[in-house]
């Protein structure tokens, strides 16, 4: 929850981004896929730019160094503060991914949108 508190709701209002994820929705699938990989570090700006995606990686990072704190002290630091930070981004790009052709898998499936 903390996480989704960081980068859908704290750091996009302060760097101003729109942390929703808008699908490409057509294209050949390399097309889709390397945006869907590339929306993990570029965003839309709340004034229809594309810049650096601070919400998803500062807001994973923040997220991650929080985490930390539930550890034991043996198990904090840095390294396992990078390893969740890691994970939150491997989670970013798989629900990108997800996002983008679920659509297309729907239809397949259901045979309607």
């Amino acid at each position: 929850m903390s996480g989704t508190f960081f980068t859908e709701a704290i750091v996009p209002a302060i760097t101003r981004e729109d942390p929703r994820y808008y699908t490409l929705g057509h294209g050949g699938f390399f097309r889709r896929m390397g945006y869907a990989l590339s929306r993990t570090v570029l965003i839309k700006t709340d004034s229809g730019g594309t810049r650096f995606n601070w919400s998803e990686v500062a807001g994973n990072a923040l997220e991650a160094s929080l985490s930390n704190a539930y550890y034991p002290p043996q198990e904090r630091g840095l390294r396992q503060t990078a390893r969740d930070w890691g994970a939150q981004m491997e989670s970013a790009v798989v629900n990108n991914i997800a996002k983008e052709f679920w659509p297309d898998i729907r239809h397949f499936i259901l045979g309607h949108d």
